[in-house]
This record gives C-alpha cells, structure tokens and sequence, in this order.
C-alpha cells in the first residue's frame, strides 16, 4: 500500500483567512523550504493559535508567499484552565517538561525559581522555550498556543492574588491521595518542584496558604514525569 505523503504542519504568527497571500518571515520560509523541504505548490497547514487550522500551498520560490485554500478545522478554546507552574530545572529536563505539556494540551506555563531550583540565566531561555512551545503545538496539531509566563518566585506563586480563585495543587509525596473533585474546577493551577524537590518550609508555607498538598504515588518521581502524570491525572480524575 502507497504511503500517503505527510502535510507538513507550521505556526504563522499573522491572521489567517481562505484566498488570503501570506509573507513569511524569513526563518519562518526557512524551515518551510529548507527543514521541512517544501516545494513550490506543496500544500501545508498552517494555523495561527487562535483555534483555527488551515489548508494552504506554498507559491513561487522566489519569493516567501502561501496562499490559504481551506479551512481545516475551528474550534472554540475551552473554559477550563490548567496552569502548569514548573520550579526551573536543568535544560534538558526543563525542555521536557514544557514539551510534553503542552501536547498534553497546557494552556500557560508559569517558571517558578525555588529553593532548589535549577541556577542559571534563565532570562535568556525565555525565546528558546517558546520556541519548543511552538514546535510541540504544531506536531501535536494544538490549535492554541499555551501562554509562557514570566518567571515567579515560589512564594509569589503562593501568594499572587490572581490565582485566588484557583483550585491551588502541589504535589509532594507528604500529600494525600487525588480526589476526583481536584479534577473538576475550571481554573487549576499545580505546582511542580525542582528536581531536589520543594523543601519542608515550602510545603509548611503552601499549606498557610491553602494549597492542596497532593501525592502522585509512593515513588519518587523526576520532575519532568511528575509534570506529566499530574496533567494525565487531573485531566482524567
């Protein structure tokens, strides 16, 4: 049986609309052309993250243009909120965490620095990670962006006022077990901690502050699992 050719899948930060000509950035017509080996008149999906996706087809090649032939899908963005607040940690792992959430479909991404959390220059890992955000929306065929927040500190998470109506989670092995009312909010913000995990004043400070102290088993997970299991988790309690 002949294998049906891949249409490749990409993120276009303009407004998308059926007849509509589309001048690709530069780095943007370079992975299309170049990584992706996109040829002239090969038909692509395009979407913009605003819950529609589209069929289109790349035009000359001297120049950057597609031209929108279709649409695809449209979906309205749900009104349940998951807030994946991640204690930063080393590259790789931090990488991991953010990728796999958002195919898990995350809607915003918080970088917490805590006690233990990962040292380093993390301002400068901001474009990098949105940059992963952006590759594993397209290959996960999201059609929304996940938010990348600006890096919080642990007590200012704790604290922070918008998060008050929030149903608060950090999962600690000290916790109790999930119920499935920790599944049923509509805005559920957890916490997961670096990969020295929380320290015991964290948790005593979290637990002032009415946070659910939640357990995801009796083994230790690494931080870029625990992220994973909790969204399986609270997505399916």
């Amino acid at each position: 049986m002949k294998q049906l050719n891949k249409q490749h899948r990409v993120f276009i930060n303009t407004s998308l609309d059926i007849g509509k000509e589309i001048d690709c950035p530069t780095e943007t017509i370079h992975h299309i052309r170049n990584v992706l080996r996109v040829k002239t008149n090969e038909k692509i999906i395009i979407f913009n993250g605003d819950g529609k996706e589209f069929k289109g087809k790349l035009l000359k090649e001297n120049n950057k243009k597609i031209i929108i032939t279709d649409l695809l899908r449209a979906k309205k963005k749900s009104s349940k909120k998951i807030i994946l607040a991640q204690c930063l940690s080393s590259n790789k792992h931090m990488d991991f965490a953010i990728q796999k959430s958002v195919e898990l479909g995350i809607d915003i991404i918080i970088p917490i620095k805590s006690k233990r959390s990962h040292p380093g220059g993390y301002i400068k890992k901001i474009s990098h990670w949105k940059k992963i955000i952006i590759h594993a929306t397209e290959q996960s065929h999201g059609l929304f962006i996940p938010e990348l927040s600006e890096p919080m500190s642990f007590h200012q998470t704790l604290t922070h006022r918008k998060f008050k109506s929030s149903h608060k989670i950090i999962f600690h092995q000290s916790g109790r077990k999930m119920i499935p009312d920790d599944s049923k909010a509509d805005n559920i913000i957890f916490l997961i901690g670096p990969e020295g995990g929380f320290d015991d004043v964290e948790i005593e400070d979290a637990t002032k502050e009415n946070w659910n102290i939640i357990s995801l088993g009796d083994r230790i997970l690494r931080t870029e699992t625990a992220a994973i299991v909790a969204q399986t988790l609270l997505r399916n309690v």
